[in-house]
């Protein structure tokens, strides 16, 4: 069967928000980089050895990106962004160098508000460079980058859905490391620790499987989050005594 690229919603309802988890302020420091994070103003190298800032969006997957779960690699691939019109979800079947990105940043009405990521414009970039994060995509956004990006290279294009299933695990556990280290912040627990602490809960055994390994099955993932924010109330409990 063939397939064709997707748009994250119909011609009767367009709601770009829905590529979306967290836009500008929303963005949360603390939440580990992921697929489709975007930053302003990173410091690129062109291949003449000339540096330019420029916008730019990680177009590798999750666990591409880290060494350990935790660590990043010295080097990310992000794709350039430029201001780029609206298409309509009817469009959304061409394009295919790129991502298309509208309203992507709300708060302004100038062309800079939509843009799209050029997948023939690559960089590597190290980690400490992307300092200013000022998108996350949501889960359907991730799919849809990656169904993209894929194509773009491989002129194969695999259902969102697809994608889905092999995305969702990782995407879930960003979001459990993300409430782990916003609950535990106010009891002095700084980010770097509890992602730490965050990812060796994770990966413990129980009954012969690791919890990470679980967030894989959407059957497991509403208990992995009760177990967790358990556990988080014995560590603010913890660090509450030794305070």
């Amino acid at each position: 069967m063939v397939h064709n690229l997707e748009a994250p919603c119909d011609s009767d309802s367009i709601d770009w928000s829905r590529l979306y988890r967290a836009r500008g302020d929303e963005v949360v420091s603390h939440r580990p980089y992921f697929t489709g994070d975007v930053f302003e103003r990173v410091e690129v190298q062109n291949p003449d050895g000339s540096t330019k800032r420029k916008n730019v969006i990680i177009v590798q997957h999750p666990c591409a990106m880290r060494t350990n779960g935790v660590d990043l690699v010295p080097k990310l691939l992000v794709a350039e962004l430029r201001n780029h019109r609206v298409l309509s979800p009817e469009e959304w079947t061409g394009y295919t160098k790129n991502m298309p990105l509208p309203d992507l940043i709300p708060s302004v009405a100038s062309g800079r508000r939509s843009q799209a990521a050029f997948f023939d414009e690559l960089y590597l970039v190290a980690p400490e460079r992307l300092a200013s994060r000022i998108a996350c995509l949501s889960q359907l956004g991730v799919n849809l980058l990656l169904q993209r990006w894929v194509s773009h290279n491989s002129r194969v294009v695999i259902p969102t859905s697809t994608y889905n299933k092999a995305t969702s695990g990782v995407y879930e556990e960003s979001d459990l490391i993300e409430e782990w280290c916003e609950e535990l912040l106010p009891a002095g627990i700084l980010p770097e620790k509890a992602t730490v602490e965050c990812m060796t809960w994770l990966r413990e055994d129980v009954g012969g499987v690791t919890r990470q390994r679980m967030l894989e099955d959407e059957q497991h993932r509403s208990e992995i989050r009760r177990q967790m924010r358990s556990a988080i109330r014995s560590l603010a409990d913890i660090a509450g005594d030794l305070g």
